[in-house]
């Protein structure tokens, strides 16, 4: 089923690792990457190539920094993660289409094979998305292990819970994190088979709640209230979507599909200000919050939209016989994916001004935050912070900034070995830069794809073409990025906080500032 040199691969790799040669695992990580490269093997074996080479990488980070598996400006290990990331995508994106096209029977030995590889893939991306912040995708691996009772991405799940509690400034959603990451622990250690060192690990996870909360509350299941989701059939539609999408600006969403998850309450903690400076981050949060959640509406509306609406009637174009889309759906798609571009910039804006990096207006994009200087020739100049040197300083450590930077790496089509880091990106990225410079063509998904060999010599040459289904696609991941972006910004500024208040001269005062909250009501259009 499997070339054995596959498993050779493997094997030579864990030898390597018993015996701490950096050396042989770096280069049998770089030696997957062209196997998968090349034209000599099938998917199946591509994609366990690409796992063994990034299980070796991690392994030789691992060794080569110390046992400190974690992002660091000082260590200079960026291009390690890279490469790290980019083997885990790849084995993951070869497994999965091997998946689509082999049409496995589920009780096969063939897909309890196949299975095994993926579920280990997804867990081990997880482990090493959340050494790079990337605390929401990690979490969104590892629910397919925890759906398929696989124990690692079971414990694991738990523990990135209680660390994603962390993060959150509301103590009511942390207890009810660590509630539900007791409950994981304990199903794990059932199971048999777990290795000691990692049922150990667990075990420790245990006692760590259990030093936090009462053992009375934690052994007992939390139970969520329902809430309705709406007072209309489209409401409780939408919510509903939301929810399966975990599209709310709302950190249980992430770990829990219910009612309870279907508001979008989260906001910026508590913030100390100088006494004249007035809420000014509250208020431009306020309206990132409003932005995203309009245009995360708008592309509902546009996907749940049938038949012709009445203000494109009488509407006169031409039929260019190639299956176009046009229609008010398709431009609210439209409208809402620049909204949405337009946030990961207004994220940066926050930024730069919370952390007092001192990038000029005219110059904040979500690049040039993290650069140690505005290069523009003459008009070069220095910034106040390094905010990646910053971030990853032993006393200023912040993980969900340091989550900010990857996923602003990803949206800004970062390149290792000819790969982009997040395949995806280039599609997202194009589709981007036409609708706001270009020109953009969206077709019919089942008509196009069907004509589109007859027509190869005489598609639209101005038009960059993608299909409804593929515009939908790249909507629902863009969503998806900024939503994660504005969730590890308010965890950014709760980090901050803290050690702000932890190194603040005990003699100063501060003032309490309450804020009440905007009512629904005074949501109208003037």
């Amino acid at each position: 089923m499997v070339n054995e040199n596959v498993h050779t691969v493997g094997m030579f790799a864990d030898r390597a690792f018993d015996e701490k040669d950096t050396d042989t695992l770096q280069r049998i990580a770089h030696d997957c990457l062209e196997w998968v490269e090349s034209g000599e093997y099938t998917l199946l074996e591509k994609g366990i190539l690409a796992y063994h080479g990034a299980t070796s990488y991690s392994n030789y980070i691992h060794l080569e920094y110390k046992g400190a598996l974690r992002y660091s400006d000082d260590m200079n290990n960026e291009q390690d993660f890279e490469m790290c990331l980019l083997l885990f995508r790849l084995s993951i994106e070869n497994l999965t289409s091997y998946q689509e096209e082999a049409d496995l029977k589920e009780e096969s030995e063939e897909n309890q094979y196949f299975s095994t590889y993926l579920l280990m893939s997804y867990t081990n991306y997880a482990n090493l998305l959340q050494k790079c912040g990337r605390l929401m995708k990690a979490l969104s691996y590892l629910k397919v292990g925890v759906g398929r009772d696989f124990p690692i991405a079971i414990g694991n799940f738990a523990g990135f819970l209680m660390d994603y509690a962390t993060f959150d400034y509301d103590k009511g959603h942390q207890s009810v994190f660590a509630n539900e990451s007791y409950q994981l622990l304990k199903e794990v250690l059932e199971f048999e088979n777990i290795e000691e060192y990692v049922y150990k690990h667990y075990e420790g996870l245990v006692a760590k709640l259990k030093q936090f909360y009462p053992i009375e509350f934690l052994e007992e299941p939390y139970e969520f209230e329902d809430y309705s989701l709406g007072d209309s059939e489209e409401e409780v539609g939408y919510r509903k979507w939301c929810l399966e999408n975990t599209f709310f600006l709302n950190t249980l969403n992430d770990a829990f599909p219910y009612s309870v998850s279907a508001t979008d309450i989260l906001h910026l903690p508590n913030i100390v200000t100088k006494i004249d400076e007035g809420p000014r981050f509250h208020g431009l949060f306020n309206q990132i919050k409003q932005e995203f959640v309009s245009a995360r509406y708008m592309v509902y509306d546009a996907l749940s939209s049938e038949g012709a609406h009445f203000s494109d009637k009488d509407v006169h174009l031409v039929n260019t016989l190639d299956y176009p889309a046009y229609g008010i759906s398709i431009e609210k798609m439209k409208y809402s994916y620049r909204s949405l571009y337009s946030l990961i910039d207004r994220i940066a804006f926050f930024v730069n001004e919370y952390f007092e990096i001192g990038i000029k207006e005219r110059d904040v994009s979500y690049r040039s935050i993290w650069q140690d200087k505005i290069r523009k020739g003459k008009n070069s100049y220095n910034l106040k912070v390094n905010l990646k040197s910053r971030m990853t300083g032993e006393e200023t450590f912040n993980l969900p900034l340091i989550g900010l930077y990857w996923l602003c790496k990803d949206i800004g089509k970062q390149k290792i070995e000819h790969h982009y880091i997040e395949p995806a990106i280039e599609h997202i990225s194009k589709i981007r830069h036409h609708l706001e410079h270009r020109y953009l063509k969206v077709h019919d998904s089942v008509l196009y794809p069907i004509t589109k060999e007859t027509w190869e010599n005489r598609e639209d040459p101005l038009a960059y073409s993608i299909t409804v289904d593929e515009f939908k696609d790249a909507a629902m991941r863009l969503l998806a990025y900024v939503r994660e972006g504005i969730i590890l910004l308010s965890m950014a500024v709760h980090l901050e906080e803290l050690r702000k208040r932890k190194d603040k001269d005990s003699d100063e005062i501060i003032m309490p500032m309450s804020m009440d909250r905007y009512d629904d009501d005074w949501k109208r259009l003037f």
